[in-house]
């Protein structure tokens, strides 16, 4: 805190993070309770509304700026080889001046009510150039309600396929849906779309009878949709109309194991013992990497959830564990026989070798498990 260098802060701890938002929720340890301010409904908010934005810009607390809302539903990402950005980030734009250091104040109206968290800026000279972004507050309740349950993640609903997001009118015009819906342009195997019976080059063009313009309407319907359900889509194919009963899946799910059509309902791997009271999976050293690293045996983290014990003690997927609190981890064995035996309260030592690290040693990371 710039302007009162004796407030050094509260103590908090991540309840959970969503990357797809770059949203995180924390929990603030305070012996009272804190002041709050009410959060606005996002969805409700026009162009040309007053806004104003508060943060800390330059580290400068308790900073107030002024402007407008100047577009909704905007992405800033650029998009990627096939003209896709990040589905879940569209932000309100305003000219209220945000700086370096607003990132996580509050946006709000004329009201007092939170519409927006203030998130980045477009700028060439590192100021403010009068367009800055949040994040809407509608976005973020419905984040922070799912981060703050039983399993501190977001989950969202997903039928298994790829699409572009900006085609030509001459595509268009060939697939015919020139007057809207969304082009097929792959199918991930095993998962719902593929189980349909869905195709490269479909046209989809409804959801349960509902039009679909667009793919910002298509993930956002499906998105919200409860995993294990099923939609009717509406698709066409060399022009004819065809109906398909689709499963929902996880979106997070996507990838893990798309060779394996039955990977969804397989059982949890052994070797994730430690993702309930770490947070990460492993699988055992392929011989290659074990070469490289001129190591004999141990487990490779497949994965880190954000959030959890391994991440905040810097843990990385990719990093091979060969010991835990001394004892060797040689195999899946032996890593699940050291993870059983942690309790809550307990200091854990990883010996861990890098990726990078060639054969110049372990590295030791660790922390008193919560």
């Amino acid at each position: 805190d710039g302007d009162n260098p004796t407030d050094h802060g509260r103590p908090a701890h991540v309840v959970g993070v969503d990357s797809e938002t770059d949203i995180a929720v924390i929990k603030i340890d305070a012996p009272a309770g804190l002041p709050t301010v009410k959060m606005g409904n996002s969805d409700g908010a026009q162009v040309g509304d007053w806004v104003l934005a508060i943060g800390s810009p330059f580290s400068l607390s308790e900073t107030v700026t002024a402007g407008i809302v100047s577009a909704k539903n905007r992405p800033i990402d650029e998009p990627g080889p096939d003209g896709r950005v990040n589905q879940f980030q569209r932000f309100i734009q305003t000219d209220a001046a945000i700086n370096p250091g607003n990132s996580g104040g509050p946006l709000i109206d004329m009201a007092g009510q939170v519409i927006g968290m203030n998130t980045a800026i477009y700028t060439q000279s590192m100021g403010s150039q009068g367009v800055g972004f949040a994040m809407p507050s509608n976005v973020i309740v419905d984040v922070y309600n799912m981060l703050i349950g039983p399993e501190h993640k977001v989950v969202r609903g997903s039928i298994g396929i790829s699409f572009q997001g900006n085609v030509s009118a001459a595509v268009s015009r060939e697939y015919g849906f020139a007057n809207g819906g969304v082009l097929v342009n792959s199918v991930t195997p095993g998962k719902g779309a593929a189980k349909a019976g869905i195709q490269f080059g479909d046209v989809i063009v409804s959801i349960d009878g509902k039009p679909i313009k667009d793919g910002d309407q298509l993930v956002a319907d499906i998105s919200a949709r409860k995993v294990g359900s099923t939609v009717q889509l509406g698709y066409l194919r060399d022009g004819k109309q065809h109906t398909a009963s689709v499963l929902i899946g996880d979106r997070s799910q996507l990838g893990e194991d798309a060779s394996n059509p039955g990977s969804e309902n397989a059982a949890p791997a052994q070797s994730d013992a430690g993702e309930g009271k770490l947070g990460i999976k492993v699988d055992p050293v392929p011989a290659s990497v074990a070469s490289k690293l001129g190591i004999k045996g141990g487990v490779i983290i497949t994965s880190v959830r954000p959030g959890s014990f391994a991440d905040e003690i810097g843990l990385e997927r990719g990093f091979v564990i060969t010991e835990i609190n001394k004892h060797p981890v040689a195999d899946d064995a032996s890593y699940r026989t050291a993870v059983s035996a942690l309790k809550s309260g307990d200091d854990v030592a990883f010996a861990v070798r890098t990726p990078n690290g060639g054969a110049s040693g372990p590295s030791l990371f660790g922390g008193t498990l919560p």
